[in-house]
């Protein structure tokens, strides 16, 4: 079991590696100082709980259909920092936050992309406020279990890490005004990378992009992930434009920080109409990442409870050889 010394041991030596750089290190400590929390409780006795943790900004047309989603599945806290939003991100989750005591809202002031530092913290700090599980979510993530709720079904799970397929996927219509009734296109094959859920450490550090965490122990696969990765040319634009100047302030090569950022943030707003058309078809569009592998399949994921209820996407093809560490 996990809690055995010689695992402990094996995550304290896993750590002290991935902590190695100054540079790592000093900013993992610049996130803790500088990010404001929200009052969490105190106890590590909360045994089963679910919690999710994410760093949003301007998320405001399908952060909502989130924050719904995850609780319905069962997640028992949700903890968001919000990095500056400006088109009422912000308003919305601390209205959610007074309106109901799972949702908990804090506040990122950094604008530099140090997203493992930051998803770290939160993961910190929920395990310190008693979560047993962590999910780390992007804004535009619905995650599923193959059967059942997301929650239970991770508490009935004895794995450390659950690793989950994501399913890129695209409104038909533009900017739609109701994304959990919205009709997706959906791609049936999963990407190369995927996420993670994981059981809670103190010593667990989160992977750019939460596509692994360091975590010792067993790794199991039976998660997956309905990513509205695009929603609209003008947040297409305003998505790679603001993830681009975030990257360039970390000092890193943004070119394999954010290759597709990089990449499509480069082009005009007309060049960026033409690469929505395309992909709201179904058809792959490499400037955007969007490999449209297939089958593409027409879904409504935001009615689902559990992933493919209908089995319209049996014919995909999962990697079972795991997307962590």
């Amino acid at each position: 079991m996990i809690d055995k010394p010689r695992a402990q041991l094996g995550q304290l030596s896993w750590v002290v590696r991935e902590y190695a750089s100054w540079e790592r290190l000093r900013r993992q400590a610049l996130v803790a100082r500088r990010m404001e929390m929200p009052n969490l409780p105190r106890s590590r006795r909360h045994i089963g709980e679910v919690w999710g943790v994410a760093m949003v900004r301007d998320e405001l047309d399908v952060i909502g259909a989130t924050l719904d989603h995850l609780l319905n599945q069962g997640v028992d806290r949700v903890l968001v920092a919000d990095n500056g939003s400006v088109d009422g991100t912000r308003e919305l989750l601390e209205e959610r936050a007074r309106d109901d005591d799972r949702v908990l809202v804090g506040v990122d002031p950094i604008v530099a992309y140090y997203q493992a530092e930051k998803m770290t913290w939160l993961a910190h700090r929920a395990w310190r406020a008693g979560a047993d599980w962590v999910i780390p979510f992007d804004a535009d993530e619905w995650w599923f279990a193959e059967s059942g709720g997301l929650a239970d079904h991770l508490r009935s799970r004895s794995e450390s890490v659950i690793n989950a397929h994501l399913h890129h996927m695209v409104p038909r219509e533009a900017d739609p005004a109701d994304l959990a009734r919205a009709d997706f296109v959906l791609d049936a094959t999963p990407g190369q990378v995927g996420k993670v859920a994981f059981r809670s450490h103190p010593l667990a550090r989160v992977e750019r992009g939460n596509h692994a965490v360091s975590r010792v122990g067993r790794v199991g696969s039976s998660l997956h992930i309905a990513h509205a990765i695009y929603r609209g040319p003008s947040q297409v634009m305003r998505k790679v434009r603001q993830g681009t100047q975030a990257a360039e302030l970390t000092g890193d090569d943004i070119t394999e920080l954010t290759p597709h950022w990089a990449s499509a943030s480069a082009h005009g707003d007309d060049e960026v109409i033409d690469m929505w058309a395309r992909i709201s078809r179904g058809e792959p569009e490499p400037r955007l990442g969007f490999d449209a592998n297939g089958p593409m399949v027409q879904v409504r994921p935001g009615t689902w409870t559990t992933w493919d209820p209908d089995g319209v996407l049996a014919g995909d093809h999962t990697d079972d050889s795991g997307h962590g560490q």
